[in-house]
């Protein structure tokens, strides 16, 4: 009589690591902006930044002054127009979760999550697992 094995099936990993993979993109943050975040140089152009010396940090900077304020001074800084505050490089603010985000691809209404810098590969790992 020949011994069972006792090994998972071929379609049950898959289906392990689909649904993990799905978990985790959906609850993983996308990678969010800090509060009251401030680069202390400019990383594009590698200049220190002019702001720093500056006595703003207390007070309610309004849209336009803070948007003025960063176009004039340096302008590789952005502010976002949505959250009022400084933007690093290649940070998008998401109108579905209301919030900036890091790396931002895409809000996934399938995931019904943003795309960003720290579920990225989750969301690869979903896709890849989704169509094999």
């Amino acid at each position: 009589m020949a011994a069972k094995s006792a090994t998972i099936p071929s379609g049950w990993d898959n289906l392990v690591m689909l649904l993990w993979s799905y978990f985790a993109t959906v609850l993983a943050d996308p990678g969010g902006v800090p509060p009251h975040w401030r680069p202390s140089i400019d990383e594009e152009s590698g200049d220190a930044d002019p702001l720093v010396g500056l006595a703003h940090e207390g007070t309610d900077l309004g849209l336009n002054q803070s948007a003025t304020l960063g176009e004039q001074a340096n302008p590789q800084l952005r502010v976002c127009r949505k959250c009022n505050q400084f933007k690093p490089p290649r940070c998008h603010h998401c109108s579905v979760c209301g919030r900036c985000i890091l790396k931002m691809d895409h809000h996934c209404v399938w995931v019904v999550n943003c795309v960003g810098a720290l579920n990225y590969k989750y969301f690869l790992l979903f896709l890849h697992t989704s169509t094999s």
